[in-house]
């Protein structure tokens, strides 16, 4: 018998080209062989969640993305979709920003009080800051610190919790980010390190602390890299571990080679910083740098 009018998959099994779910499951069989192949070799490039035919009516029924995502995330229901899978987020002031998958139940029951299910979002590109913000500098950048220091305070001893830009984070892009969208995001209360002392400045931080770091936060050394770099070891990696996004040291330039700000401070410097450099390689510099921008993840659940 002729086996033109059949189709066959990777696994031999072969149907009548003419029944319909023959040939979805014969496409799907062939998406996902492909999919992996990307994968495989780290050259998946991502898809926007609006073209992805096996979750449109899901979307449609939803009314948003936002909501989407947020009934996927409670539901702990991550088929069909793929770290690097992206969508597009209007941001006051901003423009649309383009936020990808970086990882599913990356913290679930972590910290000191569980965490919820949900999926981790990060930018494709680090913000480049409007003209309009007061936190702009030098036309699209902006400052860790607005001086020249690393420390915590009396008032908040973790200098990420203290810093311009976390103040940024929470005051400006936070409310700038659709109000849906903002509802469905989770506090990520996290382990953060501690440096101050009323006696003068430390090199080193010299403790750590359970912490809210909101809705919206900047990645640490060991979430970008998968270890401690440039900050103080332990007290930067308690709960810590690398989002898969970033696996690849190339998944960490970003922007056309454009820095971006860690929330980890240099654990050998009472001044600097860290922040992930345009070649993808990891540094510690001045929090007064002009030339570094902001990448501000979430979890959404």
């Amino acid at each position: 018998m002729s086996n033109i009018n059949k189709i066959a998959l990777a696994n031999g099994t072969e149907y009548d080209i003419e029944d319909a779910t023959a040939r979805t499951a014969a496409t799907s069989a062939v998406s996902e062989a492909e999919y992996n192949r990307q994968l495989e070799n780290n050259v998946y490039a991502g898809r926007a969640l609006t073209s992805i035919p096996e979750i449109a009516s899901e979307i449609s029924s939803a009314g948003t993305i936002y909501k989407f995502l947020h009934n996927r995330a409670s539901a702990a229901n991550f088929a069909n979709l793929r770290i690097g899978d992206y969508f597009d987020v209007p941001v006051t002031g901003y423009g649309t920003i383009r936020y990808r998958i970086a990882g599913f139940d990356h913290y679930y029951n972590c910290g000191d009080s569980a965490m919820p299910h949900h999926i981790l979002c990060v930018p494709s590109a680090p913000i480049a800051m409007p003209a309009g913000s007061d936190y702009t500098v030098n036309g699209s950048y902006i400052m860790w610190n607005t001086e020249n220091t690393n420390q915590g305070t009396a008032d908040e001893s973790s200098p990420y919790l203290a810093s311009n830009l976390h103040k940024w984070e929470i005051e400006e892009f936070l409310p700038a980010l659709p109000s849906e969208l903002q509802g469905y995001l989770k506090n990520h209360r996290s382990l953060v390190e501690v440096r101050y002392s009323a006696s003068g400045n430390l090199n080193a931080s010299t403790g750590w602390k359970w912490a809210d770091l909101g809705k919206v936060w900047s990645p640490s050394e060991v979430e970008v890299y998968g270890m401690v770099v440039h900050g103080t070891p332990i007290h930067t990696q308690g709960l810590d571990s690398q989002f898969p996004i970033f696996r690849e040291t190339k998944d960490r330039i970003k922007g056309g080679r454009v820095t971006w700000w860690l929330r980890v401070v240099s654990g050998s410097s009472a001044s600097n910083v860290c922040y992930v450099g345009n070649s993808g390689a990891a540094y510690a510099y001045a929090p007064t740098n002009l030339g570094i921008r902001g990448l501000p993840c979430f979890l959404l659940g």
